[in-house]
């Protein structure tokens, strides 16, 4: 890149704290994508909600700044952000949120998922979408401080605990097997990422 100076990045930003938001949302836009691919995909509604997660996660293994400006965004950082800007971010973060919501009502739908009496379908969303972003980032550390041990594997844990979460609310279980549909979502729906990943050596199993 180029030398910028102070007047030229005011051009496009009202102030400085404007400057991190813009890439935040960025971030969140590609993250969209990622998620609208997988729900695309034809299969169970329990199997569109694992894509999700595994899409979030090949997200951040991709852009591991990524996960920081995500996280950031739930600071004070966004509070001297301009109103478009906070205005398009809180945009983004609904999308994200109603894809996973969509998810859960199209289980409800195809009889995948009863949902217990005070239950809400944004209750259940809230939940994936938490334990996804929480246990990408409790482990995607290598010195993982939160008392992991040494041998978790970031993919492998990111699975199972999306598999305990959907356990918990009695999410049916689909006839085709799950390592055959993440198979399919590596070879087909996210197979440029894989490539990516490959081509930089990156391990999707350790995030590194």
């Amino acid at each position: 890149g180029g030398i910028y100076f102070k007047g030229t990045v005011y051009i496009n930003f009202s102030w400085k704290e404007d400057v991190f938001p813009l890439f935040c949302n960025r971030i969140m836009g590609k993250v969209f994508n990622l998620f609208f691919r997988a729900v695309s995909v034809e299969a169970s509604a329990r199997h569109k909600m694992l894509a999700i997660s595994f899409a979030y996660l090949l997200s951040v293994v991709l852009t591991p700044q990524s996960y920081l400006l995500m996280t950031n965004a739930k600071t004070e950082i966004f509070d001297k952000a301009s109103p478009e800007r906070c205005e398009e971010h809180q945009r983004l973060d609904d999308k994200l949120f109603r894809t996973c919501a969509g998810v859960v009502e199209e289980a409800i739908v195809k009889q995948e998922l009863i949902l217990d009496s005070g239950v809400s379908v944004e209750d259940v969303s809230l939940s994936f979408y938490a334990m996804t972003f929480g246990t990408i980032g409790l482990l995607l550390k290598k010195d993982r401080t939160c008392g992991a041990p040494a041998s978790a594997i970031l993919e492998d844990k990111v699975i199972a605990h999306i598999n305990i979460v959907m356990n918990g609310f009695c999410w049916a279980k689909p006839e085709q097997s799950q390592q055959a549909f993440l198979e399919q979502l590596k070879a087909e729906v996210f197979a440029d990422e894989i490539a990516m990943l490959h081509a930089r050596g990156v391990d999707l199993q350790t995030g590194i």
